[in-house]
């Protein structure tokens, strides 16, 4: 389960050299809890292409009080070659990364949360 808990932490992808012809596309689906008593406050979705070795962020920091966690993501690569994709979580600067696999034409890197 990927949690994005306070609001210095977003979700980023970065690939590790620029593209052919297309950015992949990328998805993220999340839900934001209230951190007092674990209800949803909201449902955040993202669309968004990569930007080659600059990184995007595809699922920003919660706000305040509140805990947002990511249902589903799915990074689709679009281009004519390999594309290596770094997903990872940025804590204010820190940088965790969560998973680098490289996507060759037309594979899908797939995330979906076990609960």
């Amino acid at each position: 389960m990927i949690n994005l808990d306070a609001t210095t932490k977003s979700l980023e992808v970065v690939l590790a050299g620029a593209i052919t012809t297309s950015q992949p596309d990328i998805m993220c689906n999340a839900v934001d809890l209230l951190d007092s008593d674990q209800s949803v406050s909201d449902v955040v979705n993202t669309d968004i292409a990569a930007n080659s070795t600059t990184a995007v962020t595809i699922m920003a920091a919660p706000a305040a009080g509140h805990t947002r966690v990511v249902k589903s993501l799915t990074v689709y690569n679009k281009d004519t070659v390999d594309a290596t994709v770094t997903l990872r979580k940025n804590d204010n600067g820190t940088f965790f990364i969560i998973t680098k696999t490289t996507l060759a034409p037309g594979e899908t890197l797939v995330y979906t949360s076990d609960d």
